[in-house]
């Protein structure tokens, strides 16, 4: 169904970082975060003083750092993106792409092994995804629709600075996925969370999502497609769907759960979706509306 790209990116890894630092994840190599803490505050610093937001810039130069080499080029488009074109000018390019090699260099000073690491990395995450991945996506389909599912997309692979995490870019229709070497938590598996972030990619479609607000749409997606993998995963025998697995899977990926009743609501949300047969938009529409109150 879905072919996918995979490649690992030492640029993506550093701005990942900086992203979960900002974010305020906790960093599982307690030395690296200390050493590493200085150089991603610069950065965050220097974002803000070039009128970029760092809550929604550092995601997206995660999400283009893959394609880029020169990180002057890199800045310059993740402005492009944020605010339009022409919005930096030279000497904001000139700082930001500085602080983007300061990061790269304190990296490399404590790990300097970590590009040939991750292609080592990757290798055992791909083949569990290449031997259950394409079932659970089946299954994706035949919850939500074969529309549902993107026919391509490529995989950035991260240095697992969480423990495990990833990110949906559906922009540029590509996730970032940390290459943990093992299961996290054994009850939900790499693959069932890299399931989760394909099947996001999709949903900046109209015919998906035209109630809902494109500036609230990332957050809301990645809410709406939990209850949904877990459904697809409980087909292939990979997770279970209930209120514990959902709650689990909001802690194990990361989303902001505010409340503790929110793994309840998602999966009343999704068994009405299942019952009725309500199109995509509205029922997005109506979890945007669940989450408002």
């Amino acid at each position: 169904m879905m072919r996918l790209r995979w490649k690992a990116s030492f640029s993506a890894s550093c701005l990942h970082l900086a992203a979960s630092m900002h974010e305020g994840l906790p960093i599982a190599d307690s030395t690296i975060g200390q050493q590493l803490q200085p150089p991603v505050e610069a950065l965050v610093d220097g974002l803000n003083s070039c009128g970029l937001p760092a809550d929604t810039t550092l995601p997206e130069l995660v999400s283009l750092a893959a394609d880029y080499e020169n990180n002057r080029q890199l800045v310059e488009m993740a402005g492009t993106r944020t605010l339009g074109a022409g919005a930096l000018n030279a000497s904001s390019i000139s700082l930001l792409a500085g602080c983007l090699s300061d990061l790269e260099a304190a990296w490399l000073r404590v790990a300097p092994n970590l590009v040939d690491e991750l292609a080592v990395r990757g290798r055992p995450l791909r083949e569990q995804w290449e031997a259950r991945g394409p079932g659970l996506l089946r299954a994706v389909a035949r919850l939500a629709g074969e529309d549902f599912v993107a026919p391509s997309a490529e995989v950035v692979l991260t240095s697992p600075v969480v423990g495990g995490h990833g990110r949906a870019h559906l922009r540029n229709n590509r996730v970032t996925l940390e290459a943990v070497l093992t299961n996290p938590i054994p009850s939900l598996s790499e693959v069932v969370r890299l399931g989760w972030l394909l099947a996001q990619l999709q949903l900046d479609l109209p015919i998906l999502s035209e109630s809902v607000s494109q500036a609230r749409l990332p957050q809301l997606v990645s809410f709406a497609v939990v209850p949904l993998i877990l459904a697809a995963a409980e087909i292939v025998d990979l997770a279970a769907l209930d209120e514990a697995s959902v709650g689990l899977a909001l802690q194990a990926w990361h989303l902001p759960s505010q409340s503790v009743e929110t793994g309840g609501k998602l999966l009343d949300w999704w068994q009405t979706l299942n019952a009725s047969n309500t199109r995509w938009p509205v029922a997005l529409a109506a979890l945007d509306q669940m989450f408002s109150e």
